[in-house]
């Protein structure tokens, strides 16, 4: 499964665009699972729609932004899922045999509509990192993405921005700009450009994802990567070798 890790700051608005993305894979078909950073419990993401049969939560090590065997959680959730599929097939299977009995004494059948139906089994893992370190600066996030998506609430200094050594932002897939309805239109406008003159060859985008204004645009970047296997393997070739690097435009801004 592809894997899409969604960094940035504490209260950058992370889980909301999890959410998001959830709801957006799903309509295009796919079937995402979310681990949440373990920040906060369940309930949040629930409210964001997120389906609990396709969520769970990974507490990090002290320090860390994301839990260090990501793959043992995903797999056994992986293995929950189909655990329960599992138990539901044998229950169909127990009711067809116990109303063909019924049947013969003519006792009616039972319904099966109160057993629940199979669970599909997820696709693509989107993953929140806890941001733990400045937001910015976490190389294991990297070399987990397959797709990084990195937010920056709008009302961020240009300092950090500026500063060396934010790895997720030189290294982003996609840049989102979050928080633009509460923050000041001039501030908004200073951060956009600033990110855009510096990274001039990553989408920016700009969203309220409480409105739904623009996420359009990140899931379309999202689905662009995951059915373009070039940008894949660019990831997987940045992944071996993760360097802490200023670009050269931001040098010279």
């Amino acid at each position: 499964m592809k894997r899409i890790v969604i960094a940035g700051r504490n209260d950058s608005g992370k889980s909301t665009i999890v959410g998001e993305l959830y709801r957006g894979l799903k309509g295009k078909e796919y079937q995402p699972l979310a681990v949440g950073s373990g920040i906060q419990d369940e309930k949040p993401y629930l409210h964001k729609g997120i389906d609990v049969t396709y969520l769970t939560i990974a507490v990090p090590e002290p320090g860390k932004d994301v839990v260090a065997d990501i793959e043992r959680v995903i797999r056994n959730h992986v293995n929950q899922i189909q655990e329960k599929n599992r138990l539901i097939q044998h229950a169909r299977r127990a009711l067809e045999e116990l109303n063909k009995v019924r049947s013969v004494l003519e006792l009616g059948n039972l319904s099966q509509r109160d057993i629940p139906h199979t669970s599909a089994l997820p696709d693509v893992v989107l993953i929140e990192a806890v941001g733990i370190n400045d937001g910015y600066k976490s190389a294991e996030c990297r070399k987990l993405a397959d797709i990084l998506i990195s937010i920056i609430p709008a009302g961020i200094k240009s300092e950090i921005i500026m500063e060396q050594g934010s790895i997720l932002l030189d290294e982003a897939d996609i840049v989102v700009v979050t928080k633009i309805d509460e923050t000041p239109r001039d501030v908004s406008s200073t951060t956009i450009k600033l990110l855009q003159r510096i990274y001039r060859h990553k989408p920016i985008i700009p969203v309220v994802a409480t409105q739904g204004v623009h996420v359009n645009l990140v899931l379309e970047e999202v689905i662009k990567r995951l059915n373009e296997p070039v940008f894949l393997m660019d990831n997987a070739q940045a992944q071996t070798q993760v360097e802490i690097r200023v670009p050269k435009e931001k040098r010279n801004v």
